[in-house]
């Protein structure tokens, strides 16, 4: 298996060196003298997902199981997603967008095999896969994201 840290921080925003904006609450406010605006965010946003799709087709994985779901009426997902449901990729990766936007709702997935997406606070992901990734992770790269070899903290 292959796992991954996908982040969209440069090292010294890592570091706390530089700063960096964290969530969608940060829209409006500046960080080392850019405002961040909606569309940088959802652009942003949009690398994300599509990084997450790029590694599942490595694995011809077309569903994710969700695990560990923790939602609140507030959610637009709320009664619409249970525990262990198996979701159509597109609409796990709409689930997938509103735990980036920590909207309420946070859970994990899993594809057939040993493909994963771990979401953690301040946008950081954790991917794994069972197959050759080389293309997802310089296509991933390419996007504007730092992708490093990383055994995800959730793994017990």
């Amino acid at each position: 298996m292959h796992q991954y840290r996908v982040v969209k921080y440069t090292e010294d925003e890592r570091t706390g060196a530089a700063p960096a904006w964290t969530a969608i609450s940060d829209i409006g406010r500046s960080f080392g003298g850019e405002v961040l605006t909606e569309p940088v965010y959802r652009a942003m946003e949009e690398c994300y997902l599509a990084a997450v799709r790029r590694f599942a087709a490595v694995d011809r994985v077309t569903a994710l199981r969700v695990e560990g779901l923790e939602i609140y009426p507030e959610s637009p997902w709320w009664q619409r997603v249970a525990d262990g449901d198996r979701l159509p990729l597109d609409e796990a990766l709409e689930l997938v967008r509103s735990v980036l936007r920590e909207d309420y709702v946070w859970c994990q997935f899993y594809g057939d095999g040993d493909f994963f997406v771990h979401i953690s606070y301040d946008y950081y992901m954790y991917l794994g896969v069972a197959g050759p990734p080389e293309q997802a992770v310089l296509e991933t790269r390419a996007s504007g994201l730092y992708v490093d070899d990383f055994a995800s903290p959730f793994w017990d």
